[in-house]
C-alpha cells in the first residue's frame, strides 16, 4: 500500500523571520527528495494556520510538503520530526499520513 505523507511547516522560522527559513526549506526539500525520490511543496498557496493563545488571535503562513512511500518507517519519522522542530524552533511539527487506495 502506498502512503501519502504531508509535512506542515511554518514559512518563517520565528516571529516572521524569513531568513534563514528560506535556506531551511531548501534543505527540507533536498532531504525529502533524496530520501523518497520526489517531493512536492506547496509554497505559493496562501496556507495559513490560525489559533488563539492567551486570548490573542495568532496567524502563521505555512508550507506543505508531500511525499509518497510504500512503507512508514516510524523511527525515521520520529527522528525527522524532532530535527524539524529544532530547525524551525517549534514545539510541534505536524506530519500526517494517509493510505492511498
Amino acid at each position: 500500500m502506498v502512503h501519502f505523507i504531508q509535512l506542515v511547516l511554518p514559512l518563517y522560522q520565528s516571529e516572521q523571520e524569513p531568513a534563514p527559513a528560506d535556506t531551511l526549506h531548501a534543505i527540507v526539500k533536498a532531504e525529502l527528495t533524496r530520501h523518497f525520490g520526489r517531493c512536492d511543496a506547496h509554497t505559493r498557496t496562501p496556507d495559513q494556520g490560525r489559533w488563539t493563545e492567551g486570548g490573542k488571535g495568532l496567524r502563521q503562513d505555512l508550507v506543505i510538503y508531500e511525499v509518497m512511500s510504500m512503507l512508514i518507517d516510524e523511527q525515521w519519522w520520529e527522528w525527522y520530526q524532532q530535527v524539524l522542530e529544532e530547525r524551525f524552533r517549534r514545539v510541534e511539527v505536524v506530519i500526517r499520513t494517509l493510505p492511498m487506495i
